[in-house]
């Protein structure tokens, strides 16, 4: 009976399109007790995104990066910048907006018209996609994306070398299913097939992605944040807001 209800439940979820990703995650447990949680792979995938150095700005003297988190208390996915520091006379909200367009990619999902396009730093959420705990991406080259497969298996069997043995019938059988797994993923990026699943993670990325800047105010001794809903427009929302109210969310 506890059966029949959660794949009930799934079903009208799945139909509704309201299912959370937390309840994804655990559905997905429910199926296989070692798939990769979507939560955790969106929030890695898109650190590691920022994490690169082309990927920073210097801003007025202050080399900033934007962060990832999950918020399971709110509901949220941020993309944020810690501390930057307001010291002219400039208005916040014209402070905030000029440090954002420094990030042509973050500021066209402010812009309704682009909102629906996809979002590199978003790719892990779509464990679709992901070979080897990475996020594929193919030029629609043949010869380029044959190149960045072979590249990816050579890298698979470097890294599990240790399963390998002197059974060369059982080791290619290994690499065949690797080869047919990339494959699999490129023919969906290529074919821009969509899947259920795909579906149901943007719906809910739409609904819970933020993206905040947090602004000390040296001359008042005040600290603020900017805040933007993607398609809401390039203006941000501002309160007072520490970044520790906010860490502890």
């Amino acid at each position: 009976m506890r059966v029949y209800s959660i794949i009930l439940f799934l079903c009208t979820s799945l139909l509704h399109g309201d299912i959370t990703l937390e309840e994804l995650d655990y559905f997905r447990f429910l199926s296989d007790s070692d798939s990769k949680s979507i939560i955790e792979s969106g929030t890695d995938q898109c650190n590691k995104f920022f994490d690169k150095d082309n990927l920073s700005v210097d801003y007025r003297g202050y080399k900033n990066f934007f962060l990832c988190k999950f918020s399971k208390k709110r509901n949220r996915f941020y993309i944020y910048m810690l501390a930057v520091e307001k010291k002219d006379k400039v208005k916040l909200k014209e402070f905030c907006k000029d440090i954002i367009l420094s990030w042509p990619e973050i500021a066209d999902h402010m812009d309704a018209k682009f909102v629906s396009q996809s979002k590199r730093f978003l790719g892990g959420f779509f464990i679709d996609y992901l070979y080897n705990d990475k996020f594929l991406e193919f030029t629609n080259n043949y010869s380029q994306d044959q190149s960045i497969i072979h590249n990816e298996v050579s890298s698979f069997i470097l890294k599990n070398r240790k399963i390998f043995t002197e059974d060369n019938y059982k080791n290619n059988e290994i690499i065949k299913k690797e080869i047919s797994k990339i494959s699999n993923i490129y023919k969906k990026i290529i074919d821009q097939d969509i899947t259920d699943l795909e579906r149901i993670i943007k719906i809910q990325l739409d609904k819970i992605v933020r993206y905040k800047i947090f602004v000390n105010d040296t001359n008042i001794f005040k600290s603020y944040s900017c805040n933007w809903k993607p398609g809401k427009g390039i203006i941000p929302y501002v309160k007072l807001e520490k970044f520790s109210e906010f860490e502890n969310s």
